[in-house]
């Protein structure tokens, strides 16, 4: 519910949960479950899985998206 996937993103595995009002970044290859409200994008070349209520008021967000 309420999942934003952007382009060239990729969600392997029969067990791969996404959790409401999460957000998957662009060229993200995702292989785990993510919890609600989660925002996930590649960083540094690593995978970051972040909880989105935590940037309510911050400018970290802008630069993802």
């Amino acid at each position: 519910d309420h999942v934003t996937i952007y382009p060239n993103s990729t969600i392997l595995g029969g067990g791969t949960v996404i959790g409401s009002g999460s957000t998957i970044g662009a060229n993200v290859f995702l292989m785990q479950s993510v919890p609600s409200d989660s925002l996930v994008v590649y960083e540094e070349k690593q995978l970051r899985i972040v909880d989105k209520n935590r940037l309510v008021g911050s400018t970290e967000i802008e630069w993802f998206i």
